[in-house]
This record gives C-alpha cells, sequence and structure tokens, in this order.
C-alpha cells in the first residue's frame, strides 16, 4: 500500500489521536508519556548526592566533596506500528458508493477518526505492558514479530529485588512484617519513604485476611487496612489487576498477581515512557500536514491501493518506558507460594 490522504487535513486527527488514553491504564502515573526528539532514549544516570561535610573554623580551607557519579545508560526506542484494515466491503458498508452516487463529496474522516483512536489506543495498550513489565521485574521484554524476545534491564539493584523468606499463604508469615522490612530497603536507597504499594487484589486481599486475624473482634475494611498501613508508617497500596489481550487473542495479566512494588509518589515520577520520531512524522512534516516540532510522538497515517480497492489507517510510534531512577524502586516477588 502506498500513503495517501484519506482526509483533507491529518494534523488534527494525529494530534487527537495522541492524547487517546485507556483510563485502565493507570501505571502512566508513575511512568508518564514524554514526546522526545529523538530515535532513542539516553540516560544521564546520577547517583544520589548525599555527603556532608564538617564544619570548619574560621580562615580553615573548604573541605573538597566528591561528584556524583554518572551511568550513561542508552539503546533505541522500539517501532510499535497497529494498522486498521479497510477492505472493499468495509468501505461499500459505509455507505460510500451511496454518496458518491449521489454526487456528494466523499467524506472519510469518521472512518479515519474511528480507526486513529483504535490505532492509538493499542500503542497506549502495548506502552502499558512495558509499564507494567518494568514496574515488576525492572526489565522490558520486547517481543519482536519473528518471535524473539529482546530485554532491556534498566540495573535495579539487587538489594532491591526482593521475596518473603516465607510465602505469605503460608501460616507463619509476616506480611506487614515483610513490608515494613521492604520499605526500610527502599528508604535506605532512596534517601526518603515510598509514595506507593503497587500490587494485586490477591496481595491485597492477604493483607486484609492477615489483619482480621490479628483483630478479631473489630470489622477490617478498606479504611482499617489503610489506617494500619499509616501506623505502621508504610505507603497507601495501589491495586492493579489491568488483563489484555495480545494479538493471538490470549488474555494475560500484565503485572504479577504475587508481585509489589514499591515506589515514589506521582508527583515524582521515576522515570518516563518515550515517544520519539518515526519515519511517517518525517513524511508527515516533509509533505507540511506536522510542524517540525510537532514530530515527536505517535503519528497517523493512511494507506490504500486501488486493485482491488482497500483502505488502512495505521499508527507509527518508536516508545518505550524508561526507568530514570533506580534508587526508588523496590520489587517484591514470590510473594505466595503453591497456590
Amino acid at each position: 500500500m502506498q500513503i495517501i490522504d484519506l482526509v483533507p487535513d491529518l494534523a488534527p486527527v494525529i494530534l487527537a489521536a495522541r492524547q487517546a488514553r485507556d483510563a485502565r491504564n493507570t501505571l502512566a502515573q508513575f511512568l508518564p508519556p514524554v514526546n522526545v526528539p529523538a530515535v532513542s532514549y539516553r540516560l544521564g544516570r546520577t547517583t544520589r548526592l548525599d555527603q556532608t561535610v564538617p564544619v570548619r573554623a574560621i580562615d580553615a580551607p573548604a573541605t573538597p566533596i566528591r561528584r556524583p557519579g554518572v551511568v550513561d545508560v542508552r539503546g533505541d526506542l522500539p517501532a510499535i506500528t497497529p494498522i486498521v484494515n479497510l477492505s472493499e466491503q468495509d468501505l461499500t458498508n459505509d455507505m460510500v458508493i451511496a454518496r458518491q452516487l449521489a454526487g456528494l463529496e466523499v467524506d472519510f474522516a469518521p472512518a479515519v477518526v474511528d480507526a486513529a483512536a483504535r490505532v492509538a489506543l493499542t500503542v497506549d495498550n502495548t506502552l502499558e505492558l512495558m509499564r507494567a513489565q518494568l514496574l515488576s521485574t525492572g526489565v522490558v521484554s520486547l517481543l519482536a514479530d519473528d518471535g524473539t524476545t529482546h530485554a532491556v534491564d534498566f540495573g535495579v539493584p539487587s538489594a532491591q529485588k526482593v521475596t518473603p523468606q516465607v510465602a505469605w499463604n503460608q501460616g507463619s508469615a509476616d506480611p506487614f512484617g515483610d513490608l515494613v522490612k521492604w520499605h526500610r530497603i527502599f528508604i535506605a536507597a532512596n534517601g526518603g519513604p515510598a509514595g506507593a504499594i503497587v500490587g494485586s487484589d490477591d496481595v491485597y486481599a492477604r493483607l486484609l485476611q492477615v489483619m482480621k486475624a490479628q483483630f478479631p473482634q473489630q470489622p477490617i475494611g478498606e479504611s482499617a487496612l489503610r489506617a494500619h498501613l499509616a501506623d505502621l508508617r508504610l505507603p497507601q497500596f495501589v491495586t492493579y489487576d489491568r488483563t489484555m489481550r495480545d494479538a493471538s487473542g490470549t488474555v494475560t495479566r500484565l503485572f504479577p498477581d504475587d508481585s509489589l512494588t514499591l515506589l515514589p509518589s506521582q508527583e515524582t515520577p521515576i522515570g518516563r515512557t518515550e515517544l520519539g520520531v518515526t519515519q511517517e512524522a518525517v513524511q508527515q512534516v516533509m509533505a507540511g500536514t506536522l510542524e517540525a516540532s510537532q514530530a515527536p510522538g505517535l503519528t497517523i497515517v493512511t494507506l490504500g491501493q486501488d486493485n482491488p480497492v482497500q483502505r488502512a489507517v495505521k499508527g507509527a510510534a518508536l516508545g518505550m518506558p524508561v526507568l530514570r531512577d533506580t534508587d526508588s524502586i523496590v520489587i517484591a516477588s514470590a510473594i505466595f507460594g503453591p497456590r
């Protein structure tokens, strides 16, 4: 197929598609989308400056301090390109022929806008899958169209990847004791408390069960758990149980149901979801559809051929979540034993 124009001005469609978000994709609050004028990511990751100096006597020289170390992390942003194909039958069903016979100008805009929204949400869902992988493992696993998997490891320190000594579904487990211990690991690495605990409803339900066993005479619910976490100086729990259907139709969880992650609050994101410049965007700039400053981000193009008559709307993005601060995350896995 070749690039064609199905609407007079595609720029509003592109800009509107960039704002499309699935309200269930809540991990974006920790890794917010950002358009970047690049095709790769590069993180000049600086270690935390936590040095002090002694007080000095008058007329004594100043005390030199060491420079924070810098770790250069870089890589290419992967391509995400969903497409909606409109067959000759689809076009016929849209009453295109009727409008042509009536001598009216054919308006493809509704079909294009609808398809653009669908591909935009598919891109957002794909990025949400990556965000879930990154926050639950510290690694983004990219499944290529040839079936191979490429792992992008952002180097979360092994001391910040923890497991309970006793699985939480065992009688001698101490879930709240584990949370306090893991939070201390977060504070030691970050220099301050976490802002959220992200985990599954299974993990949340287990905490409620433990509280009910500890306080059998009291009504235990969400407010009681929130108060207990606050009493232990722990952050509040954010449940996350998003599932999605992949290209083969298989429904899978994004975030493991036996894991949790300690993170900063959304006011201080741990990283961001970078969206770079695609070749499709470059072509749109050259055609005058987009300004150069609008090139970064998701791009929509319309394609077509005439033998047989087919049209398509393609979304094109270069994007991936990137972890900019490995000091501000603690990942707990294998929380439950065999169930």
